[in-house]
């Protein structure tokens, strides 16, 4: 067990003139509080706030977060509370350990939404005081050190917890000594079989290569030196979790994995650092693709170095890492390495908010996202990015994690930009809104107003961010057309007995007709009449009589023989765009402005347009079909499908193929093929505007000489 002599003496290492007697009076606290507590391993309870401090001096934090060290679970398990701690420690040290305390404390609940509640409180704690974590990670790498003293199911929850919260926030906060500790240890109880093999193989390895590693670790000393680098090369085995993702995600057995040793070169200067490189490079081939740049574009946790793999001897591949002393710090210690803790501030300023924009990020989303488990998409993958560094055309750095698309960009800008993102150019080339975003790409958004998202991008989009903005905007144009459809459908029931829907709407009845049946008001009424959750009859049936309603049923005319709603049929929904989200087009029947149409609820609350007459729709909820009109403006072009069979004579696919062209039409894909020997079937997949130009299509192919029959068939069912 570490002592407090111990503690201080690491203290006096590293800071001029600390403040023995406050971190002496913690520890004298804690072990009186303390005193009569036991951990599960027999040993006195202070052993743990010992090494808590003794973890946070090894990250040289300032004397305030020692002393909170010692007295992080006093709170909690000794009944102390923070007025008592403030009149004995001031308020930054009460303040300290009363964030620690309150990060622990969970509400009961399901995993994603206890997890969602735990990373939520992490997350602002380190908004408020980045030391308050430290302290947390400290005291979870304590306890996983101690964790074979816990039952086996606890040793699971526990290393489950870590591996997905506490090693993704230390990788984030750039210490990487203790990212790797925590997910080795992990690893050992969540895996232990595969563990302890993995162990046992990579110590023989190791032994085996030992003279080769000797070798190539006095190669690069003796290169560099006769290039008159000072430099000191260190040679290290990946750490075991590292390994175990490796092989697992290239599906490789330890002997074929061959990077499983690395080198490190440190220099003084950063200069240094490319002299390294250019001499490595100038006896050992390196690796096409595998040079990376994280000098000139640091990560966002900090770290910096210059990587490459190379051929080295016996053609074995070997990965280097080159830095400056300094970097090597920041790369082990992240940011307790770079926040120095001056005056005990503990807030983020202005110099270092490039540094800390994915905190502000994720304490944005804890703001904008109620959905837990949205939330937790989230902030795991912000916690555990693969980085993309990408441009604005002003030369803004902008950092994405790997797999983004331009609609991350867009959304990453401005909602509204994202909402409108009509295309993109990459490096002044027009690229697809799939395209996957890479290191150094220049970006810039092609917006207009005319484009909206649709459902097809919450497939391409790859932040959780932009899916959430696409999936607002879906939900509330969702909620839009299933009001007007709600709205179509039960007045066109109710003209049926000359009721009007806005007479009811005016006077309150509908409202009333709407809490009778538990719903707020007549909106969220017709929202459900849309979605199919609800059905209109209910209504109808609390304002018409019975009688009326017999009479009114399917094929009974009313007084007089007139039909109801014959004076005054609605038209119906009106289709405006073929990009409409939500819409989607029958390919059984593939509709065309100018034909009559109906819209058909789907189960998924989407809309399918029909053709009236399309087979499809019979046997469907008649409740769900609505009449639908186009718009005299409609946007966009169809996709149509046409089959011309022919005599089988060469060049009369050209001719057709021309006949169609000189309408002006598009052609997007043709396909021909014999029958009998003698026919030729020719599909053509055309762009239309209307009915009009399919008439006109159809009336000159069938003018051509050999034609035998053409006709519009259904595309795929």
């Amino acid at each position: 067990m570490i002592r407090i002599n111990d503690i201080i003496e690491r203290l006096l290492g590293y800071k001029l003139k600390p403040k023995v007697e406050l971190i002496q009076k913690a520890y004298i606290w804690s072990a009186r509080l303390h005193k009569d507590q036991r951990r599960l391993s027999g040993r006195p309870y202070l052993s743990h706030p010992l090494e808590v401090a003794g973890i946070l001096t090894e990250l040289q934090a300032d004397e305030p977060t020692i002393a909170a060290g010692l007295l992080h679970d006093t709170i909690e398990d000794c009944a102390v509370t923070k007025p008592e701690l403030e009149r004995e420690f001031g308020d930054e040290i009460s303040n300290l350990v009363d964030g620690v305390t309150r990060v622990g404390k969970i509400s009961r609940g399901n995993k994603p939404e206890l997890q969602a509640e735990y990373l939520g409180k992490m997350i602002l704690a380190m908004a408020r005081d980045i030391r308050v974590v430290l302290i947390k990670l400290a005291d979870r790498l304590h306890n996983m050190q101690t964790l074979n003293f816990h039952p086996e199911q606890k040793q699971v929850e526990i290393a489950e917890e870590t591996l997905e919260i506490y090693a993704p926030i230390a990788h984030r906060l750039g210490i990487y000594w203790i990212k790797t500790e925590l997910e080795d240890l992990s690893f050992r109880y969540l895996k232990p079989e595969i563990y302890y093999r993995l162990v046992e193989e990579v110590a023989k390895i190791a032994h085996q290569r030992q003279d080769y590693l000797k070798r190539v670790q006095s190669i690069l000393k003796e290169k560099l030196k006769a290039a008159g680098l000072e430099a000191e090369v260190e040679g290290r085995i990946k750490h075991y979790y590292s390994i175990y993702q490796k092989l697992e995600q290239q599906k490789l057995s330890l002997e074929e994995m061959n990077d499983l040793y690395g080198f490190r070169i440190l220099t003084k200067t950063i200069r240094e650092c490319y002299e390294a490189l250019y001499v490595i490079h100038s006896f050992w081939v390196p690796v096409p693709g595998r040079i990376k740049d994280y000098i000139a574009l640091p990560k966002t946790n900090l770290y910096q170095s210059l990587h490459t793999s190379v051929i080295g001897p016996e053609g074995e591949r070997i990965e280097i890492q080159i830095r400056t002393y300094e970097m090597h710090k920041i790369a082990e210690e992240g940011i307790a390495a770079h926040w120095l803790y001056k005056k005990g501030v503990s807030v983020i300023e202005e110099d270092e908010e490039d540094h800390f924009a994915w905190l502000k990020r994720l304490v944005e989303f804890k703001q904008e996202l109620s959905d837990p488990h949205q939330f937790l998409e989230t902030v795991k993958s912000d916690l555990f990015p693969d980085e993309v560094y990408v441009f604005t055309p002003k030369s803004d750095l902008n950092v994405f994690p790997k797999g983004a698309t331009p609609i991350d960009f867009a959304f990453s800008v401005h909602t509204d930009l994202g909402v409108h993102c009509a295309g993109a150019r990459v490096n002044n080339r027009i690229v697809p809104l799939s395209y996957k975003l890479k290191s150094g790409d220049i970006v810039e958004i092609i917006s207009s107003k005319e484009t909206h998202p649709v459902k097809a991008w919450l497939e391409i989009s790859f932040t959780q961010r932009a899916r959430t903005k696409i999936q607002h905007y879906l939900r509330s144009e969702e909620t839009k057309k299933s009001s007007e459809l709600g709205r179509q459908i039960i007045e066109t029931e109710l003209l049926k007995f000359d009721l009007h829907l806005n007479n009811l709407i005016k006077s309150g009845k509908l409202d009333e007709l709407a809490r009778k049946f538990s719903f707020a008001d007549h909106k969220k009424l017709l929202e459900a009449i849309g979605y199919g959750k609800f059905s209109h009859r209910k209504i109808v049936a609390q304002l018409v009589s019975r009688d009326e309603l017999r009479r009114m049923a399917p094929g009974v005319g009313r007084k007089g023989g007139r039909k109801a709603g014959a004076d005054k049929k609605p038209r119906g929904i009106l289709i405006k765009s073929v990009n409409e989200p939500l819409i989607q087009f029958g390919p059984c029947c593939q509709p065309l402005p100018g034909e009559e149409i109906v819209v058909y609820l789907t189960p998924d609350s989407g809309y399918a347009v029909h053709k009236a007459g399309c087979p499809k729709i019979q046997g469907l909820d008649p409740d769900k079909i609505i009449p639908a009109g186009w718009s005299k403006k409609i946007k966009g072009t169809f996709t149509t499908t046409i089959e011309v069979v022919s005599s089988d004579e060469t060049g009369l696919l050209s001719e057709m193929s021309g006949a169609i062209s000189k309408l002006g039409i598009n052609i997007s894909k043709a396909l021909v093929r014999t029958i009998d020997g003698q026919k030729a079937v020719a599909t053509f997949e055309i762009q239309l505007n209307n009915a009009s130009e399919l008439s006109r299509v159809l009336n000159r192919l069938g003018r051509i000489r050999k034609v035998i029959s053409v006709e519009k068939i259904s595309g795929a069912s």
